[in-house]
């Protein structure tokens, strides 16, 4: 009985758990995990990113995307002037990018409205490779909810028939 007990605890704890990695010296370990993430997506993609440059990250979101998940990004106009490739390869892969005139200094995204990955780090190989930063994934539904509804004020919902308002809840 204690067996199935201890068993029982182990995966509750796991349903609810959280997971933060400190860069660089997690740098590895995290880009695999988002990695992870974006791969094993089930239906939607939801990112904000203030700088997004990482190709591997780009590639993944291409790869779901053909599969049918539905994914949008958000990125700051500013970054974009300076360096459009990511944003050119994900228009010409199919993916939906929202340029935000506003400066959007977010790092964030949301996956099947279940998992959120946010922090300090900018998805680009510098900043897992050079900068002191963290990364916190959570399935906190209280913190998923508050980064879909600041989402949403993107009117995001554009960008699928406006269903994403109810796909993303």
């Amino acid at each position: 009985m204690f067996k199935i007990s201890f068993i029982f605890l182990i995966l509750i704890l796991n349903l609810y758990s959280n997971e933060v990695y400190f860069l660089p010296k997690q740098s590895n370990q995290t880009k695999e995990k988002i990695s992870e993430l974006i791969l094993n997506a089930k239906s939607d993609i939801a990112i904000a990113m203030y700088n997004f440059s990482y190709e591997k990250f780009a590639k993944d979101l291409i790869a779901v995307s053909k599969k049918g998940i539905k994914i949008m990004v958000l990125l700051d106009a500013q970054k974009i002037k300076k360096d459009d490739n990511i944003v050119k390869l994900l228009n010409k892969n199919g993916i939906k990018t929202i340029i935000s005139k506003e400066k959007m200094h977010l790092k964030v995204a949301v996956i099947d409205s279940k998992i959120a990955i946010l922090g300090s780090t900018n998805w680009t190989e510098e900043s897992f490779e050079e900068n002191y930063d963290f990364i916190y994934i959570t399935n906190e539904e209280k913190i998923i909810n508050s980064l879909l509804d600041f989402i949403n004020s993107f009117n995001w919902a554009l960008w699928i028939n406006n269903e994403i308002s109810e796909a993303i809840r």
